[in-house]
Parts: structure tokens; sequence; C-alpha cells
């Protein structure tokens, strides 16, 4: 009987031990002993910080699932891509971000997915999550190297931007104290008295062009107001062309298409007349000289009427007469 009893409580510490670990599969290393279903996500890195396939992935802190797979992305070699294996309810939002993380220092790198916000919709299985990249050290301390050089550069540039402004500096007072010494006193204080004096002769004459212009911008004053007044009545007479061009813009239009269309039909006539100029050039040149005829004839008449009017009532022409031969 103690050997069974022995027997069932090293069989009862082996099933519990097999507990303990199966308990520890599920929940400290996410083993998915009970197949439960999971959705599968895709994010994209350009630096996958430790990852590697069974790394935990947490939402607001909580395992909800692990790394599926982690390699590097065939369309684009410049990234890693990586799957998720989620649990079914988790609600990875379309503003939800996936990010490397760590718990302290030490601890073993894994995905945390941000909430996102609760009016975004939620992401199906089998898209992107958006990733945002973390910040290296190496960057951070490149980023410091170079701020110390660029720092260091500038406060080199100021050392020497100083050492020149103290030697422009020095040579502005040996410049001002050249200037300012006794003799250049001297003559500043002759030439402030030739001025005074000059001042002095010339203050009536200042003073009586300073009336005269007084006068004259007083004289002035009247022509302006009256220049004024004329401006005024341009731009009255101005708008009231505009007004009266404006109410008959139509009737100038119509007036302005009737002159087009009358000078149009003088110069379709002015052709015409000149096209049956040149057609009827010769009988018109026929007609001048059946006139000129007719009206050389008629004066001959007339002249005949003056000499001998008796011939009106005549019918035979009178003889003319023979003059004697002196026999």
């Amino acid at each position: 009987m103690a050997n069974k009893r022995e027997e069932v409580k090293a069989g009862a510490v082996v099933v519990v031990a097999v507990v303990l670990f199966l308990i520890a599969l599920v929940f400290v290393g996410g083993v998915n002993l009970f197949r439960k279903p999971r959705a599968t996500y895709t994010t994209y890195f350009k630096f996958a910080g430790g990852l590697e396939s069974g790394s935990f992935v947490r939402f607001g802190g909580m395992k909800v699932g692990t790394v599926k797979d982690v390699r590097i992305d065939k369309d684009d070699p410049t990234r890693v891509l990586v799957r998720l294996a989620l649990d079914t309810e988790t609600p990875v939002r379309a503003n939800s971000k996936a990010r490397i993380s760590s718990l302290g220092f030490l601890g073993d790198n894994y995905v945390e997915i941000s909430p996102g916000t609760r009016d975004s919709p939620r992401l199906s299985p089998g898209s992107e999550i958006p990733s945002a990249e973390i910040v290296q050290m190496t960057d951070v301390f490149t980023n410091v190297n170079e701020l110390t050089l660029n720092a260091k550069k500038l406060l080199t540039d100021v050392d020497d931007k100083v050492l020149v402004v103290s030697d422009n500096a020095d040579k502005l007072i040996s410049n001002l104290n050249g200037v300012v010494n006794d003799v250049n006193q001297k003559n500043f204080s002759s030439a402030l008295s030739q001025i005074d004096a000059m001042l002095s002769e010339d203050r009536p004459a200042m003073k009586s062009t300073l009336s005269n212009l007084d006068k004259a911008s007083a004289r002035l004053g009247p022509t302006i107001d009256r220049t004024q007044t004329t401006i005024d009545g341009a731009n009255k007479m101005v708008g009231n062309m505009n007004a009266v061009l404006e109410e008959n813009r139509a009737e100038i239009h119509d007036a302005l298409l009737r002159l087009r269309e009358t000078l149009v039909e003088a110069q379709r006539l002015m052709g015409d007349i000149d096209d049956t100029m040149v057609t009827d050039r010769p009988d018109l040149d026929e007609t001048l000289a059946n006139i000129r005829s007719a009206s050389e004839n008629l004066r001959q008449f007339t002249n005949t009427v003056k000499q001998r009017p008796y011939s009106l009532i005549r019918i035979k022409a009178e003889k003319d007469r023979v003059p004697p031969t002196g026999k």
C-alpha cells in the first residue's frame, strides 16, 4: 500500500508539473496551445529591432498575439516585413500604430499596437497596420556628435568674428582720436564760427525769402481752389457724358451699324459706277463726241442767225455776192 501511495503522489506531482508547464507555455510563452483562432496582419519597419518569430504582440500593454514571420520585403528591400498573428477579438483600428518597444532596458523587444480612436473603423484581417519607427540610440549619438561638432564650429566662427570686430573697433577708436585732436578741434571751431557769421549776415534775406514764399503760397491758394473747381466741373461733365453714352449706347450702336451699312452700300455703288464706266467707255466717248459736234453745229447756226436773221424765213439760200471785176 505504501508503494502505491508513493506512486500516486509521484503521478500527481508529474501531472501538476505538466499542467504548470502548459500554463507557463500559454500565459508566459504565448503558445497557442488550444488553437485559439487568430487573425493575420502585416506591418513594415525600417529597423526590426531584434524581432523574431514568437515575439509578443501587445495591444494597449496586453498580450494579444505573437510575431508570425519576420523577413525582408521582396518588393522593397529597404524595409522589413513583419506578419502578426492576433486574437480575432483585438480591436485594431485604421489609425492604430505598430511600433517596436521593450519592457525596461533589459527586456526583449515586442510589437506594441496603439488602440487608436473609437470613431475610427476597424481593420479587417490581412490588412496593413501603419508603423511608427523607433529612434535608435546610434542615431541619437550620431546627432549629438554632429550637434557638438556644429557647436564647436559655431564657437570658432564667433571667436573669429569677435576678433575681427575688436580689430575694427580699435581702428575706429584710433581714427576718432585722430579726428578729434587739437588741430581738428580748432578747425571745427573756426568752421562753426564762419557758419554762424554767414547765418547772421543772411538772416534778413532768408526772412524776406520766407515771407515771399508765404505770400506766394497765399496767392496759390485761390488758384488751387479754382483749379480744383475746374477739375470738379470737368469730372462732372465727363460723368454726364458717360451717363449720356450709357443711356444712348443702344441708339449710338444702331447708328454706327447703319453708318457702316451705308458706307458699304456706297462703296458697292462706287464699284458699280466704276465697272459701268469701264464697260461703257467707248459709248460714252462717242456720245461726248456727238454732243461736241452738235454743240459746234448749234454754235454755227446761232452765229448764222445773228448775221442773217432773214435766213429763217427764206426758203432758198441767198447766193453770195460776186465782187465786180472792173470791166
